[in-house]
């Protein structure tokens, strides 16, 4: 599965997706609420495990998350309006050329939204 979301004050937008029927979310059940929290990318090996996500109803119902790997999308002034995030059925972990290549497709993706 992947995404790319935009997150407001009390949602989080689906804008793009693979592999997830949801077209939105409320914002404290967002695994990308956390990601654009902080600078660096967050990653959740294993969702039911983790304290803040294990009772999420993307974890316990479909999409039944338990990886999620994202990458914040900041625009011009740093703000950020978003992210770019991969997840699975299964627990994982990524490589660090695998967690390069999501922050290289998170500017990407960044650079089209600005030019629309």
């Amino acid at each position: 599965m992947a995404a790319l979301t935009l997150v407001t004050a009390q949602r989080q937008l689906f804008k793009s997706r693979v592999g997830i029927a949801l077209l939105e979310t409320a914002r404290e059940d967002a695994f990308c609420n956390g990601t654009i929290l902080r600078d660096e990318p967050m990653v959740v090996p294993d969702a039911r495990l983790d304290a803040r996500f294990a009772a999420s109803p993307l974890v316990t119902g479909a999409p039944y998350v338990r990886f999620y790997a994202g990458v914040p999308l900041r625009d011009a002034h740093g703000y950020r309006l978003g992210a770019l995030c991969v997840m699975d059925h299964e627990p994982r972990r990524l490589r660090e050329r695998e967690m390069r290549a999501l922050g290289e497709l998170a500017a990407i993706a960044m650079d089209e939204i600005r030019r629309r």
